[in-house]
């Protein structure tokens, strides 16, 4: 008697248990379909300002300290050559505010930065995109140049989905608004890692070295909430050029 009891009893536990399980689970799918989903990325805000544009361009502009400033940081890629040395995170952050004034996103970057790596140099001649598979380091390496370039996909993106940071992505293109310390400012387009081209479109664009920082103002066509941005940083010093530089993850734009 007491062994029947006993199975009675483990078997009646056993019941309630699975019933409980049964019972949580099904708790948990209405949860998760009544839940607004977690907004993918980091979030980054711009103001509309009173301001005028032109003002903004200065990137010491007092008016500036009126914008919230976003601390970003940034990561270093990997070694693109075998001969390369892995290069020290100089430049662990870039300080940001974003302005939307007349029908312009404006653009303020902040870096800090030990050495000015800059020149006047000849104006890039216009030859066409150079496809070769393979490239070859040079020997000039004092012809590297502190630069950055913010980028966005060219069309809003659908179902969440955001192109490569690489360059964008064939059928998911992007523009890449590209400042050079030595060559100045430049409108670029590609599709994916190794298809960058110029569009011989320029912007409206300034920088200014000072204290042992770049200070930058670019001025954007206006983009629309929600549609990510990344930033990206070259130090000469480090002999920085093509994917050997500093980086962000995408962030979206609010």
């Amino acid at each position: 008697m007491k062994k029947d009891c006993t199975a009675l009893f483990t078997k009646v536990l056993t019941i309630l248990c699975v019933l409980s399980f049964g019972t949580s689970i099904a708790a948990q799918q209405k949860l998760a379909k009544t839940a607004t989903p977690d907004r993918p990325g980091l979030s980054l805000s711009s103001a509309d300002a009173t301001i005028p544009a032109q003002t903004l361009l200065n990137p010491l502009a007092t008016d500036w300290a009126r914008i919230p400033s976003h601390r970003i940081a940034l990561n270093r890629t990997p070694p693109l050559y075998d001969t390369e040395a892995p290069a020290a995170l100089e430049i662990p952050h870039v300080d940001v505010r974003l302005a939307r004034a007349e029908g312009k996103l404006i653009v303020q970057m902040i870096w800090r930065d030990a050495t000015e790596d800059t020149a006047q140099i000849a104006k890039l001649p216009s030859a066409p995109y150079e496809g070769r598979p393979h490239k070859e380091l040079t020997e000039a390496t004092d012809r590297f140049f502190d630069s950055a370039a913010v980028m966005h996909p060219q069309r809003p993106t659908t179902e969440g989905v955001w192109p490569s940071l690489q360059m964008g992505d064939i059928g998911q293109p992007v523009t890449i608004y590209f400042w050079n310390s030595a060559r100045g400012a430049a409108r670029m387009k590609a599709e994916g890692r190794g298809t960058t081209k110029r569009t011989g479109e320029s912007f409206p664009c300034q920088a200014i070295y000072r204290d042992g920082a770049w200070n930058l103002a670019m001025e954007l066509d206006s983009i629309p909430s929600g549609m990510p941005v990344a930033f990206a940083i070259w130090n000469g010093s480090q002999q920085d050029r093509d994917g050997r530089k500093y980086f962000t993850t995408w962030l979206k734009l609010e």
